[in-house]
């Protein structure tokens, strides 16, 4: 085999500190080993951080890439969706699927992902104290159950909320998390024996809304009812299994990202209050129920949004599975190996984003970035196909959450930090106490 770039040992150990703090562990890699380095994720990576090389692995022709055959995503993501899919087959999908996230399907959605701060915010009262993360989660599930499900009936949603909880806490535990890095592929154990039963009870729930868009067409006006009008070039339309693990991906990639960058966006504006007043300002002239479609249109609250996704991105590394040999950084790189493109270690590059640890989002204002420098959500052909939907999610809600309300952190500084899900999150997640209407 090809002589791998250096990197840390101690195989097990690196999956765990990996799935316990990736930022942490990558940064401190990247300064001891250089630009390019081996390290045990749930597999053997060669990660790099060098925005050349970044951009060459997205780049790369779609023949140079197959699938992840790895037990643990396909538990959670299932066998027919995107994530097992390469080359063509998955240009193919992406050119179905990414349409249904972005345009006039977007636009139409604005007032779902309002109405779902709405409700949540008008039940708080002035003194209240709650954990913002909490809060937060609520409201991007309802935004999800709105716009891509169609739930719009309570008792939808409360059906949906229940299952969606029960799932993500069963692939959320740490049981679970360091199983699958360490690729046990037991199924009897407690760990996937619950998830399971999760992702099941999920899928049955799937299974009806599929019925039920089917049934009332692309009209309804959410993500699924398009998604399952839409059609290939052979007229054939997506399979219910690839359109429930689609959906699952979505689910898996979505809320719960949305809602771990909202309690960010809260805590970094509210412990930089130059950065609070300008959003605020901008804010003002909109009104204490801002249209969806001015906010998105905003500048300012658009660096917010890409600063706060700069310091966390919930991607910290963008895996791709060699099918074909790579030199990547003076390596021959064999089939087989994943390469990875690390935001983790590339945002916090300081020829790049001067005073790194800064939340600064002016530095969004004063130049564009390449999207080798930048990559919140991934890259090249597997780039995140809900990234304008993500965008467009997060600026509605942060800007609808502060023309309305008023907050005070309970816990000022820097927050410790603890693994939710595949997500690394505030520790505590920001408690703060809602001050009442602005």
């Amino acid at each position: 085999m090809a002589r791998l770039p250096p990197g840390p040992g101690f195989g097990a150990l690196q999956a765990a500190r990996y799935v316990a703090d990736p930022y942490t562990l990558l940064r401190e890699a990247a300064r001891r080993y250089g630009d390019v380095f081996t390290i045990r994720t749930a597999r053997r990576c060669v990660m790099t951080g060098r925005p050349d090389l970044v951009r060459q692995i997205f780049g790369a022709p779609v023949d140079q890439y197959g699938v992840n055959t790895e037990i643990g995503p396909r538990r959670v993501l299932g066998e027919n969706g995107m994530a097992q899919l390469a080359g063509r087959a998955l240009r193919r999908d992406r050119r179905l699927l990414v349409p249904n996230f972005q345009g006039d399907v977007l636009a139409r959605q604005g007032g779902m992902m309002r109405d779902a701060v709405r409700e949540v915010t008008d039940r708080w009262q002035p003194g209240d104290e709650f954990v913002l993360r909490e809060a937060s989660l609520e409201i991007a599930l309802d935004v999800i159950l709105r716009t891509v499900f169609g739930a719009d009936t309570p008792r939808q949603r409360a059906d949906f909320d229940a299952a969606l909880r029960d799932f993500v806490l069963a692939f959320g535990r740490p049981s679970f998390l360091l199983l699958s890095a360490l690729r046990v592929e037991w199924n009897w154990l407690p760990p996937f024996r619950r998830f399971a039963v999760a992702r099941a009870r999920l899928e049955a729930l799937l299974r009806e809304a599929i019925a039920r868009a089917r049934s009332e067409g692309a009209g309804r006006g959410d993500t699924l009812g398009h998604l399952v009008a839409a059609r290939y070039e052979d007229g054939n339309g997506m399979s219910e299994a690839a359109l429930i693990d689609n959906l699952i991906t979505t689910i898996v990639a979505g809320h719960e990202t949305s809602a771990v960058s909202l309690t960010w966006a809260i805590h970094w504006l509210h412990s930089t209050p130059h950065a609070l007043a300008r959003l605020l300002e901008e804010l003002a002239p909109l009104g204490p129920d801002p249209a969806p479609e001015a906010l998105g249109k905003l500048t300012y609250l658009d660096a917010v949004v890409r600063e706060v996704l700069r310091l966390w991105p919930a991607v910290t590394d963008v895996n791709r599975v060699l099918a074909k040999p790579m030199t990547l950084g003076g390596y021959e790189i064999p089939p087989g190996i994943t390469v990875a493109a690390a935001s983790a270690i590339l945002h916090y590059d300081p020829a790049i984003f001067p005073e790194p640890e800064v939340f600064r989002p002016e530095r969004f204002l004063e130049r564009s970035y390449a999207p080798w420098e930048y990559f919140p959500f991934g890259g090249g052909e597997r780039m995140c196909p809900g990234a304008q939907f993500s965008m467009f999610e997060l600026k509605v809600l942060l800007g609808t959450l502060l023309a309305r309300c008023r907050f005070s952190l309970l816990q000022p500084g820097v927050p410790p930090l603890k693994r939710v899900g595949f997500l690394v999150s505030p520790a505590a997640g920001v408690p703060v106490r809602y001050e009442g209407r602005r």
